[in-house]
């Protein structure tokens, strides 16, 4: 719901004319415009829908005055109305005039879908998984400036984007003579003039946030503490959920045009409709949080879900600001809608005063931060259900194909004899069996052999055969294909990628014909029993199976390029390195440590005449179906921190969707890190990507810029080969790596 105050770009007089009218709408880009009198008093409505009935109806000219075509039938309402009260009729009215009593136009009220965005300082909420964390320290520092500056240095490590603080002015708020109140006003009022700081202090509170980068923000109780605040320059306020109903005060804050948050504790409908009205009538910057003001709040008293009525109560952000024990419900707020967080912050649950009690300790505050950076990577957008890159390496052995039954020859009808539906699922999907019994088989098809897109009359047909000119290319092969794939492609060089059960496999029977390509070899990537290669670990059983699996591997490479090329002097091998965790991403000085094992124990590696090509990885790579948190061969600095000691031997394997995966969840600069390590870089793997998970995509179909990548990879040119890595592009006789190339070749690779 959006409230317009400034009516002239809504209004025109009744005696204006139509074409003023159309003009009028036009160059304010609005679709509908409110019919006064000369003194100002609303006389009707126009719409769009309006014009366009009029021109069936009663035809005009131009010149015609507005009345002619004027809804003289409208729904208003008086200035002031309860915010809930307007929602309704917005349910039922694109938008509602708001008059005086006198009925003179005062302001517009009109529905929006869009949630509005709330700003302060730096930091912005305008998606559903943005959110703001406070941590509210209150006057947590007991009156010390020391422990004030600890408590900033410690929401700030725990990930608070805000330390909020607390002023009053006691005197202006309880007054002179505290002898005649009550006991509770008597605690408060004793505990506050222990706890508090002087406004000088406070100031350089927040000076300290601003040192260590957290943004300062306060409550100011009373006029003169907001006066104070003023003078030193705030960029928002907060406003406590005891002065919801202190118009007086609300409407000095706003008058400071400042972002405002303010929470709903102690108050009932009728107070938050109108705190919202006076907020949304000046247009504020504003978010508005859910609370229970008990401390510490019973969870049966919490009523998350009246975020849900706050939400139909207003377009702007809402908020949660808890009181309850733990960390978990302000999760489960975020989850329901409430973008910002606000939990109380201590060092010492134990010490005087209610607010210790419902504090968090910063260990908890930082497993606040990680669970509510978790559920916010975890929500979405909502739109449109997909296959993730993860559920797709699971759908291959999990899901079913469409496989051919009996021999077919080309020509013939397929029938259902023809088909059965089994595991895996690396090819066509049952979803299509309907449409492919019918259809003429347009080549020959053997039992046993599964059914591709191709088969499917009208669907994908890949016959281009374009190829990149600047670059030495490559296709992956299996054993199984090779020769069938380079009888297709007749390709510069090829790319062995091993299975650990091909490791086993006897070459001389199966790689009986030499060839004239350059042969590399990809590393298997996971082997029997879970096993994953790590040369980064702190395992010495790890280390050395790691080690031992790689020498095969090393010797593999060897024997299949005596056996396909024997002229050539140097093999190629990309190794996944490892250094990947299952839980979290580990330390800088973690990262730095380990790289120390790497060297030692690429130093027990026997290459022969392999060359060592360690893979770039993403920032979340896919093991055995599932994700984990890679910490080596990511980032431009790791890699350069890797390679700044390194036997020659070792090089690079440039994956640009892993590494454009990392540079997305980095913010690293993708043209920087490219031109950072190319001259280190013999392999380059190429496919689309998009966000920090989806990788191996065609060409075209994901985030990446082919052109600048281009510019960004061409000094290679003489030095490294390059292959489309191409997720399944190996299925249906190499149809993906097919169109990669062909668009390669047009981006002019």
């Amino acid at each position: 719901m959006i409230f317009e105050n400034n009516i002239e770009i809504f209004s025109v007089k009744e005696g204006d004319s139509i074409g003023s009218l159309l003009s009028k709408i036009e160059k304010a880009n609005i679709k509908f415009c409110c019919v006064v009198s000369e003194s100002g008093q609303l006389k009707g409505v126009v719409s769009y829908g309006d014009i366009a009935r009029s021109l069936i109806t009663q035809p005009f000219s131009m010149n015609d005055p507005v009345s002619l075509i004027m809804n003289s039938k409208f729904r208003y309402e008086i200035y002031g109305t309860g915010h809930a009260s307007l929602k309704l009729l917005l349910s039922k009215h694109r938008f509602v005039p708001l008059v005086d009593e006198m009925k003179r136009l005062q302001a517009l009220v009109y529905g929006s879908s869009e949630i509005r965005e709330f700003k302060l300082a730096d930091h912005k909420i305008s998606n559903p998984s943005d959110f703001l964390l406070i941590a509210e320290i209150g006057n947590n520092h007991n009156g010390s400036l020391e422990m004030a500056y600890q408590l900033i240095d410690e929401a700030k490590q725990a990930g608070a984007h805000i330390a909020k603080f607390q002023m009053r002015h006691l005197d202006s708020l309880y007054g002179v003579d505290t002898g005649s109140q009550d006991l509770s006003t008597e605690y408060v009022v004793n505990l506050l003039g222990k706890v508090s700081l002087n406004n000088e202090d406070m100031f350089r509170c927040f000076d300290y946030c601003y040192k260590v980068g957290v943004t300062p923000l306060c409550t100011p109780f009373d006029a003169p503490s907001l006066e104070s605040l003023e003078s030193y320059g705030m960029e928002g306020y907060k406003i406590a959920s005891a002065d919801l109903t202190n118009h007086q005060l609300y409407r000095a804050i706003i008058d400071t045009k400042k972002p405002i948050i303010t929470s709903t504790g102690m108050s009932t409908d009728e107070d938050i409709d109108k705190a919202l009205n006076l907020l949304e009538l000046s247009n504020s910057n504003f978010a508005i949080c859910h609370a229970n003001s008990t401390y510490p709040a019973p969870y049966a008293d919490v009523h998350l879900n009246y975020l849900h009525n706050l939400k139909q109560r207003t377009s702007s952000v809402i908020g949660y600001s808890g009181h309850e024990r733990g960390w978990h419900v302000p999760i489960a707020a975020f989850a329901m809608g409430a973008q910002v967080i606000e939990k109380h912050f201590t060092l010492d649950k134990t010490m005087e005063g209610n607010d210790h009690k419902v504090s968090l300790l910063p260990d908890e505050f930082t497993n606040l931060y990680k669970a509510l950076s978790n559920v916010a990577e975890s929500l979405g957008d909502g739109h449109k259900r997909f296959i993730t890159q993860g559920e797709s390496n699971n759908k291959i052995a999990l899901a079913k194909s469409i496989f051919c039954a009996k021999n077919i020859s080309a020509g013939e009808m397929i029938s259902e004899d023809h088909l059965v539906v089994r595991s895996p699922g690396n090819g066509l999907s049952p979803k299509y069996y309907d449409q492919l019994v019918g259809n003429t088989a347009m080549r020959n098809i053997e039992s046993g052999e599964v059914f591709y897109d191709d088969d499917v009359e009208g669907r994908l047909n890949s016959s281009l055969e374009k190829y990149p000119h600047q670059f030495v290319w490559s296709i992956p092969v299996r054993h199984r294909d090779v020769y069938s794939l380079y009888d297709k492609f007749q390709p510069p060089a090829i790319e062995f990628h091993l299975s650990f059960k091909d490791l086993e496999l006897p070459d001389e029977e199966i790689l009986n014909k030499s060839l004239s390509a350059e042969v590399i070899v990809h590393s298997p990537e996971q082997f029997d029993n879970d096993f994953i290669i790590d040369l980064f670990t702190e395992d010495q059983e790890i280390t050395q199976k790691s080690i031992t699996l790689l020498n095969k591997v090393f010797e593999k490479a060897q024997r299949i390029g005596q056996l396909i090329n024997r002229n050539q002097k140097e093999i190629k091998v990309i190794v996944n390195c490892g250094g990947h965790t299952q839980k979290s991403f580990l330390s800088p000085v973690e990262v730095s440590d380990r790289i120390k094992l790497f060297h030692k124990n690429f130093a027990e590696l026997e290459l022969g005449n392999c060359r060592f090509l360690a893979q770039t990885m993403p920032p979340y790579p896919w093991h055995f179906g599932g994700q984990s948190f890679h910490n080596q061969f990511t980032s431009g600095d790791n890699i350069r921190e890797i390679l700044s000691s390194a036997d020659e031997r070792l090089g690079l394997c440039l994956d640009i969707s892993h590494s454009y995966m990392w540079c997305n969840y980095s913010g690293e600069s993708f043209e920087n890190f490219t031109s950072s390590i190319l001259h280190k870089v013999a392999h380059i793997h190429i496919s689309d990507a998009a966000g920090t998970s989806s990788e191996g995509l065609q060409i075209g179909l994901g985030d990446i810029d082919f052109d600048k990548l281009k510019e960004c990879l061409i000094d290679s040119r003489d030095y490294a080969t390059l292959l489309p890595e191409i997720w399944q592009g190996h299925e249906n006789q190499g149809s993906g790596f097919r169109i990669a190339l062909n668009r390669l070749s047009d981006f002019g690779y």
